[in-house]
């Protein structure tokens, strides 16, 4: 499990690796329309001992970010606050590194206009937090959902990075069963686990990528995915196998057709099993999308053979080379299929991506 949620979690993982500024600009937690959306993800850092030195700024620094809490660091522990933040209508999203802190949020600081919750995901770590009279030690790849109008305390502890997705109570609460008795309950790594860390990964970049009809239906899939993993009822379950899971699904599986493109054995028995699912459940998740799994591979595969030929680094390598690195067994098919989808010849991809960089 833990696997899976390195691999899903990637794209959000290189932002930790920016140059970030110290100081976030100012968003509001939630945002309803796509329109407001900010046009990228923002990121936001703290560390070197500046918040322990000034509480008050540190205070207003998590402010920005919709996050009122009083923040104290924790004894011969280093702190460091790396995360990023990106928005879809209805839903906050952040990921990152947060340790060496302990976040207490009174009444007194609970804002009276928000009624949000959110689900935590451990990806490293440890992080404890307690909420109505309950504690949790949350375990690496496990998750645990927390009201954000009751007072808390979360402790994270070095190593740790955590992903928090904040949205409207009310806008998840009609797809739970009893959704109040489902706070503070630890939810242990699973297929649903991994295909929502698999989606939201997808989804980081889509306030600066995606239409706004793309960023609401990400969102929506975004909560069909934790409504199964809290729980959902049976139709809301039954909704989601036709929206979010049938949606992270397709990821997870092109992900990795994408890893085993240079196998001649690729086929959709292979994936299926590897997914738990049927050959005909695969093969009905690309015919919802217009193509056929046989075309996709296909695709994929030309797609990659052609970027070998026109890359510098493999001019001197055999045609037959990289028909076989693409998962190409038959040569001959390989230069029909390469014909038909380019106009050219493999050679003469090659020929002209020679005669281009030797004019620059």
């Amino acid at each position: 499990m833990l696997n899976a949620i390195n691999q899903a979690t990637a794209p959000m993982r290189k932002l930790m690796t920016r140059g970030f500024p110290r100081t976030p600009c100012r968003v509001p937690a939630i945002v309803s329309e796509a329109a407001l959306l900010p046009s990228e993800p923002l990121p936001w850092a703290w560390g070197d001992g500046t918040a322990c030195a000034h509480p008050a700024s540190q205070r207003d620094s998590f402010a920005r970010i919709g996050l009122r809490c009083d923040e104290g660091p924790e004894r011969d522990a280093p702190f460091e606050v790396d995360v990023s933040l990106s928005l879809l209508p209805g839903l906050q999203m952040a990921a990152g590194r947060l340790y060496g802190a302990c976040c207490r949020r009174t009444r007194a600081l609970l804002d009276a206009e928000t009624d949000d919750a959110a689900l935590i995901v451990n990806m490293r770590g440890r992080h404890l937090i307690e909420q109505c009279g309950r504690e949790i030690a949350l375990g690496e790849g496990e998750a645990v959902l927390v009201s954000w109008t009751e007072p808390s305390r979360l402790t994270h502890l070095p190593p740790s990075e955590a992903l928090a997705l904040r949205f409207p109570r009310t806008r998840l609460a009609p797809l739970l069963p009893g959704p109040d008795a489902r706070y503070m309950r630890p939810i242990r790594g699973g297929e649903a686990l991994d295909l929502l860390m698999r989606y939201v990964a997808l989804a980081w970049d889509e306030p600066t990528t995606g239409s706004p009809q793309l960023q609401r239906l990400m969102a929506s899939h975004i909560y069909d995915l934790m409504a199964v993993l809290i729980g959902a009822t049976l139709d809301a379950a039954r909704m989601a196998q036709l929206g979010g899971l049938q949606a992270a699904r397709l990821v997870a599986i092109k992900e990795d057709i994408e890893r085993s493109l240079d196998r001649a054995s690729l086929c959709v028995a292979a994936v299926a099993g590897r997914h738990g699912c049927t050959p005909r459940c695969v093969q009905r998740l690309f015919e919802a999308e217009g193509t056929t799994f046989t075309a996709y591979v296909l695709g994929r595969r030309l797609a990659r053979a052609h970027g070998l030929l026109t890359d510098p680094r493999h001019a001197t390598g055999k045609i037959i080379a990289v028909a076989h690195a693409c998962g190409f067994g038959d040569v001959s098919y390989f230069n029909r299929a390469f014909r038909r989808q380019f106009g050219l010849a493999p050679s003469d991809v090659r020929a002209r991506a020679r005669e281009g960089a030797a004019g620059t």
